[in-house]
Formats: C-alpha cells, structure tokens, sequence
C-alpha cells in the first residue's frame, strides 16, 4: 500500500509532510517577507526567499509525482472495471492501524491532524493503493504448473495443527471446584454448572464456552489451562486447576485433528499470493500506464517529474527533493 504507508508509518506524514513544510514555510514568508537573512555563511546570506523556493520545488515536484500517479492508476483501474470496496479499505486501515499501534478511531484523528491529514483523506489513499495492487496483480498470469510447485514448496506453512474446543468454571476456592467437580460425576450439565456458579464473565452466559484453541495458543495465555486441556479426551473434564487465585474446571467438547489442507483446498489462496509476490511495483506500473496515457508538464519548474515517473529506476522526487 504505498500511499497509506507514506502518510502513517515509522515516520508518519512523509508525503503529507512536504505539503506542509511548504505551506508553513509559504506562511512564513509572507509574515516575514523575502528579505528576511535567516542564516549567514561566511559572511553571505541565506534568506528566507531562497528557503521558501528550495521548500515549494521539494513539495511541489513530490506532490505532483503522487498526483499524477494516483490519476494513472485510477484511469487504468476504471479501464479495466477494478474497485475497490470498502471492506478491503477498512481492512487496510487496520492493518495500517495495527502497524502503528494506533487503537482507537480518537488517536488515529489526532496523528492524522498532527499532519495536517484527515481520516477521508486518508482513506482516499488507501483506495487508489488497494486500486494500484488489483491493477497490478490482474496483469499477472498464473500457470498450474507455478502452483504445484509453490504448495510443494510451501506445504509445511498450509500445515493446521490440532486444534481442541474448550470450556471452563472458574470458582474462588477450592472447596467450591470440588463440589462442581463432584457434582459433574453425577451427571449435572457441565453448560448448567457454568452459567449457575461461574465467576468467568466472559464464558458463563454462554455454559463456559471459551473457544477453539491449538496448544500454542492457549499456553501463550494459559499455559497450566493448556498442560491439562491437551491431555483430555472430547467430553472429558479436568480436576480442578489453581490458576491466579482462583480453581478452574476445563472441558474438552471437540478435538480437530492436525491436517495439512490439499492443494484444491488453497488453490485461491496460492494464486494470490503468486501474483502479490510477482506484481509489478507501484513505480514500475505508473511507468508502464504512462506509456499508454497522455502526461503533458504544463509548468517547466517540475519537467523533470515526468522523467522520474518513465523511469522508475531513478531516484525518486519524494526522496531526492526534485
């Protein structure tokens, strides 16, 4: 996603920032005027005027680069009736969102104004960018021999180990796990015992039932829960576990087997993948759209855009300043 990842990232607001140095320093400027000596160099001046001009060519010839990119990919995915929806935009904002350990709607308002950004703005990037992907993924072709061969090479990682569903009755003492403990010896719903007697807000309502866990999973969190719930059979009970001052009863109610999905089974996700890792780069594709796209550079201080935009290879405006 390479317009989202230049505006929140390690170092947020790296597109966005260009435009603001520019209007900060533009502001500056009129405030001060142009004859304002910032700095001096052995003895010869650098003014604000020469700053200001150094800052707008950097901005200008980076934001335009982006603009005229973003119009290319727009143009092309138009073309060829590729969209994109707002599941997959939402999907890449909390992915985006997860990256920066930004965790509510509240924060990512107030990194976004910090850059001068707001959030539809941000969304509009995240838009062309999942645009830029599906353009570039449709001009990929995946053959049947190209996915044999990535599930031979990859099997190891379709691997899904045993998985085992699970529930639980978390008493305070002792005495009172051993009583459900009795009490399930005689029969009684281990569901009904949950919801009458468990202090586990999050499973009671529901009989204990606390999910679906592979063994990994579960001693990340859990790992004496874990210990015992792995050596049950389906329909078996655990004694009662002392966990975190507490006692915990667990239940296994199935066990999924470890298996290894067949290649009809990840055939979608394997082409999926195939085109994301063999998809052409966002500069690359902008260079090729522009071959077949009309791009006229009507002010000569940014000619050299279009140069940077048909040659992906050379530096860069964004990161150069020209």
């Amino acid at each position: 996603m390479k317009n989202a990842r230049k505006w929140i990232s390690p170092a947020i607001g790296a597109a966005a920032g260009a435009v603001i140095v520019g209007g900060v320093w533009f502001g500056t400027y009129i405030v001060h005027g142009s004859g304002s000596v910032i700095a001096m160099v052995g003895g010869k001046p650098i003014t604000r005027s020469a700053l200001l001009a150094e800052t707008q060519a950097y901005a200008g010839a980076s934001m335009l680069e982006e603009l005229i990119s973003n119009q290319l990919i727009q143009d092309a995915a138009a073309k060829k009736n590729i969209t994109a929806t707002q599941s997959e935009i939402n999907q890449q904002l909390a992915a985006l969102e997860a990256q920066n350990g930004i965790t509510s709607d509240s924060e990512l308002t107030s990194v976004l104004a910090q850059n001068h950004m707001t959030k539809a703005q941000l969304l509009d990037q995240i838009r062309v960018s999942v645009l830029e992907q599906k353009l570039a993924e449709s001009k990929v072709n995946v053959t049947d021999e190209e996915i044999q061969n990535y599930y031979k090479q990859n099997k190891s990682s379709f691997a899904v180990p045993e998985t085992r569903a699970l529930s639980d009755i978390v008493v305070a003492t002792k005495a009172k796990a051993e009583q459900i403990e009795n009490d399930l010896r005689q029969g009684k719903s281990f569901a009904q015992l949950a919801k009458a007697y468990s202090t586990d807000s999050s499973t009671k309502a529901k009989g204990g039932a606390m999910g679906t866990f592979s063994e990994a999973e579960l001693s990340a969190s859990e790992p004496a829960i874990a210990t015992a719930a792995f050596k049950l059979a389906k329909g078996q009970v655990s004694q009662p576990i002392a966990v975190s001052g507490s006692y915990e009863i667990v239940q296994c109610t199935a066990v999924n087997p470890a298996h290894t999905p067949s290649l009809a089974e990840e055939r979608s996700a394997i082409i999926q993948a195939i085109k994301q890792q063999n998809a052409e780069s966002e500069p690359q594709l902008v260079a090729q759209l522009i071959k077949s796209d009309k791009v006229n550079i009507l002010d000569p201080t940014y000619s050299s855009v279009l140069t940077q935009l048909e040659n992906p290879t050379t530096t860069s405006t964004s990161s150069s300043g020209y």
